[in-house]
């Protein structure tokens, strides 16, 4: 039943605008000159295309991002079943041995992550994400007929790594094959996935034991390999590769055969020749404006998502909803299960409106009040050393929710388009890389310090901070983060472009936007 009604969810999601209209011309896709070079030529005539391909590429794409919330949902269910286990074949593991279950799984997204940056630059979007497959069900298999805890640490480590793999390559894919009308619409798509993953994994805990949720789990990553043999490369990588007539056909194929598309692909080859064909190298990304300038602005803008104490508050949601009288496993379960609902409910909200108000307005919004549910749910914590936690568990619960329903709105989903949007071309594998394997890192520091940082400031002091950080990230995306909402990748690369020598001087984003 979950198998069906998730994909059924996506689709619908996916499906929410058709857009019709592009952009095309009368001369042919292709052109040669005296030479024999390739050339794409605009003219002027505009047909009518369709989305069909690019909706069933993009859906295709998007069981990636189930996966990866099925990683990161199924370690709720995981540990305590583990723990419980009382079956002949039961593994026996402590608070340590648990700790590392949890942790290794980002561990093993930081190797990843690195790993996904070459991987999409030098085999492609589409081969790097068949490969993906491969790890998720040998580490799912490995957990599922673990015999000892190290088993169970291998599981996760390689689990993490195709995780990471799969957060680079789903939004860099959606973005590099969608219309800019579209685009934040489809790359918002991936955080919605992920919700939808987490959501099945709590489901899942609640059907079957532990090993047999490791085989159930599978059969998503299965399904996504298996998929992704149908799915075209871009036609962004085609071109980067100098195989223009590969990168036409399959960008005519993704918006219709009525539609003639020579204007995108010239404005598309014009971008790749001005920033070269080679791919950027690490020095180059240091000392060249239009590649450091972007990362920067992607590494913080990850920064933001982790430090903003996500990753604690659904550590403690637990917690706070046993305080509230939610005390069976079903009530438990159901409570879980009601937050990652609200999870998908709002970034379906911010799905549909992405391309509507921008990528600051949700970000902006989601940072004032992400800041002010965590100071609220901090001040929960000073109520409960007083003894009087019982009257004010609305507080707690209330504070959780609006929390988690700003962070699905904005720093959840906007983050990753964001970075596939700002990332140049040329430097996306490595700059990808990095960015993943950076926001991964923040994740494992958040995790992992959580306890020490209560000690050394009170609980309630530690979500205070988290409150401080995303008032940080609401001025930061004010006053440093470009608007990219209705723009080409091209328009967005020309617009850091315009600090290097080569490049003409070209209008800033906020100007044209």
């Amino acid at each position: 039943m979950f198998d069906f009604s998730v994909l059924y969810f996506i689709i619908v999601e996916c499906l929410v605008h058709f857009h019709f209209v592009w952009k095309s011309m009368d001369k042919p896709l292709i052109t040669e000159d005296s030479e024999g070079t390739h050339l794409l030529r605009p003219t002027i005539i505009r047909r009518q295309g369709s989305n069909l391909h690019l909706y069933l590429s993009s859906c295709g794409m998007l069981l990636g991002a189930v996966c990866t919330g099925l990683m990161l949902g199924i370690s709720s269910p995981l540990i305590p079943g583990i723990e419980d286990d009382t079956t002949a074949s039961a593994i026996s593991i402590g608070k340590r041995e648990a700790s590392w279950i949890g942790s290794l799984l980002t561990l093993g997204g930081i190797v990843g992550g690195l790993m996904a940056g070459v991987m999409i630059q030098s085999l492609g979007r589409k081969p790097t994400a068949i490969l993906t497959g491969l790890p998720y069900i040998g580490g799912l298999l490995l957990m599922s007929y673990a015999t000892n805890v190290w088993m169970l640490y291998a599981g996760r480590f390689i689990t993490g790594i195709a995780m990471s793999i799969t957060t680079l390559v789903v939004p860099t894919y959606i973005s590099e094959i969608s219309t800019q009308s579209l685009r934040g619409l489809l790359c918002s798509g991936n955080q919605l996935g992920i919700t939808v993953g987490v959501f099945i994994a709590y489901g899942f805990g609640g059907i079957f034991t532990w090993r047999w949720l490791s085989l159930a789990v599978a059969f998503f990553p299965l399904a996504f390999t298996i998929c992704c043999l149908f799915l075209p490369e871009t036609p962004r990588f085609l071109l980067l590769k100098n195989k223009p007539e590969e990168g036409a056909k399959t960008l005519q194929k993704l918006r219709g055969k009525t539609a003639d598309v020579s204007e995108e692909l010239y404005d598309l080859q014009e971008t790749i020749e001005f920033s070269s064909e080679s791919e950027a190298s690490w020095k180059e990304i240091v000392i060249t404006p239009s590649l450091r300038i972007p990362l920067l602005l992607s590494l913080a803008i990850m920064f933001f998502q982790q430090f903003s104490g996500i990753n604690s508050i659904t550590f403690y949601s637990k917690n706070i909803f046993q305080d509230a009288g939610f005390n069976s496993q079903s009530q438990l379960l159901m409570a879980l299960l009601l937050t990652a609902g609200i999870q998908i409910v709002f970034t379906v909200i911010a799905c549909a409106l992405v391309d509507r108000l921008g990528r600051k307005v949700l970000l902006s919004v989601s940072g004032i009040f992400m800041a002010i549910s965590i100071a609220a749910f901090g001040a929960y914590f000073v109520v409960m050393d007083d003894g009087r936690k019982g009257e004010f568990s609305w507080l707690a619960l209330s504070s959780l929710i609006v929390y988690i329903a700003t962070f699905s709105l904005g720093l959840g989903p906007v983050p990753w388009i964001i970075m596939a949007e700002l990332l140049p071309l040329r430097a996306r594998g490595k700059c990808g890389g990095l960015v993943t394997a950076f926001n991964l890192l923040c994740a494992f520091i958040v995790t992992s310090e959580f306890y020490d940082l209560q000690n050394a400031i009170t609980t309630q002091g530690t979500f205070w901070l988290f409150s401080g950080v995303c008032l940080l990230s609401v001025f930061f995306t004010v006053c440093l983060l470009p608007e990219t909402k209705g723009r080409s990748l091209e328009d967005i690369e020309r617009h850091f472009g315009r600090r290097d020598s080569h490049y003409p001087n070209y209008s800033s984003l906020d100007e044209t936007a």
